[in-house]
């Protein structure tokens, strides 16, 4: 019963978000008076204080917050999860801004710099994926009843000072807040569902041993096993799809190019492909002879030579691509 209700909230949340996002030029009751509302507490202090909060989803700031959970929580289980969630979210709000396309708010006082489309709110959906889904990791964590209790009503209240401040600061409708927070509960909804499956209980997609001549459907199911495995066992994996992770936050931080994401999802599959056949050759090898042999060192030291190689063609690239912008960051900043 639980489990339906679950996916009765994901859609009910989804469906909400679509009937809002199709009606945007209908929202103005909404709006209009919600900003009202906030820009009622305009002041100094006020206004110090939503400008911290809003830096709560910096893409720098998660970056750094997910190093110390993975620090803190020390379980393989939840390391690749939590660099999936960052990167997932970001890409999901690119997504959505770029399908609806609305303008940031005009006849309001802008307090802070705010580019790009403006619904749904990147903040208010980073905010809820981000500490949202700490707030799941807390609930299944080994601390007392009471800790966990308070610690989930800290981090929900830093989700709604993150989405009071974009209103606050003028940087987003009311509107764009709601559906950013619409979004983003459904699809953490999923992602949770999905972590606690396949991660936390290890659980596996495809139904008993691969048999040559099977479905279509059961080898995309033991290849989906096989991707999983290798996230939950091999460190390595874990540092390129954490690097992964580093170049899509800044990627969307530098505006890069459509050309240049082509190039670095392309490296992304490149360097992850290899690495999981690394990971079959070395468990094939381990399989076949327990002694010393020079043959399989040969073999395991190869199929980890072709990891590095690509490793250092795609660090090469990234350079090449974002060494340049950051230049370019640095200068305007200091010169």
């Amino acid at each position: 019963m639980r489990g339906r209700l679950k996916w009765a909230a994901a859609a009910g949340l989804l469906g909400a978000f679509f009937l809002l996002a199709f009606n945007l030029d209908a929202l103005a009751w909404l709006d209009t008076p919600v900003y009202a509302a906030v820009s009622g507490l305009h002041g100094p202090g006020m206004t110090r204080f939503f400008q911290v909060m809003t830096q709560a989803v910096h893409p720098a700031v998660l970056a750094v917050l997910s190093a110390v959970l993975i620090r803190l929580l020390h379980d393989r289980h939840y390391t690749a999860p939590i660099l999936m969630n960052l990167g997932l979210s970001v890409l999901l709000n690119l997504g959505l801004k770029s399908l609806f396309a609305r303008p940031r708010p005009a006849d309001v006082v802008r307090m802070v710099e705010a580019t790009g489309y403006s619904f749904p709110s990147g903040h208010a959906m980073a905010a809820m994926t981000f500490y949202g889904f700490a707030i799941y990791l807390v609930c299944k964590s080994a601390l007392p009843r009471r800790a966990r209790r308070a610690v989930c009503a800290l981090l929900g209240a830093l989700i709604a000072l993150v989405c009071l401040s974009r209103v606050y600061l003028g940087a987003h409708y009311a509107s764009d807040v709601l559906g950013g927070l619409m979004a983003s509960g459904a699809y953490l909804i999923v992602f949770t569902s999905f972590v606690t499956t396949y991660f936390r209980d290890e659980r596996s997609l495809a139904r008993g041993e691969a048999v040559k001549g099977g479905s279509l459907l059961s080898s995309f199911a033991h290849a989906f096993d096989g991707v999983i495995t290798g996230l939950r066992a091999e460190r390595n994996m874990i540092v390129h799809f954490g690097a992964m992770v580093v170049v899509v936050v800044f990627g969307v931080i530098l505006h890069i190019s459509a050309a240049e994401w082509i190039v670095c999802v392309m490296l992304f599959a490149l360097v992850m492909a290899l690495e999981l056949v690394n990971t079959a050759v070395e468990t094939a090898v381990d399989l076949c002879t327990d002694a010393y042999d020079p043959r399989a060192k040969i073999a395991k030291d190869t199929a980890a030579g072709a990891v590095l190689v690509a490793a250092v063609g795609a660090a090469i690239i990234g350079c090449v691509i974002f060494l340049p912008k950051l230049l370019q960051i640095v200068r305007a900043e200091f010169l």
